[in-house]
């Protein structure tokens, strides 16, 4: 890894997300980042409003919003909306009665 790829992290968006980070720059969205922040603090920083969100894919693993992103990490924002078999596919599903995100985070094994 780089000394530049460290203190940066890649951002992308899914579904109607792609077009906000679009009109941000190239994608992917390369970030400066000297120190970790999580999934809440980035949204912030890029403007997105969290019930435009509903899962996060940090390296390719889906996690809370409140999971911790750190350089050199990549990051996907998925909003509400996504298809119920690619749900279970990517390892979420379903929505509780206080309209949060049910999902079990893929381990590596």
């Amino acid at each position: 890894m780089s000394e530049q790829s460290r203190k940066t992290i890649e951002v992308r968006g899914f579904l109607h997300l792609d077009a906000v980070f679009r009109k941000k720059g190239t994608i992917p969205l390369i970030m400066g980042l000297e120190d970790p922040i999580t999934g809440i603090e980035l949204a912030a920083k890029l403007e997105i409003t969290l019930d435009e969100i509903e899962v996060i894919f940090v390296n390719g693993f889906v996690q809370e919003l409140d999971y911790m992103i750190y350089p050199g990490d990549r990051i996907a924002f998925l909003p509400p909306g996504c298809p119920g078999p690619y749900r279970i596919a990517l390892g979420f599903y379903g929505k509780n009665k206080s309209n949060e995100s049910n999902f079990k985070i893929k381990k590596k094994e």
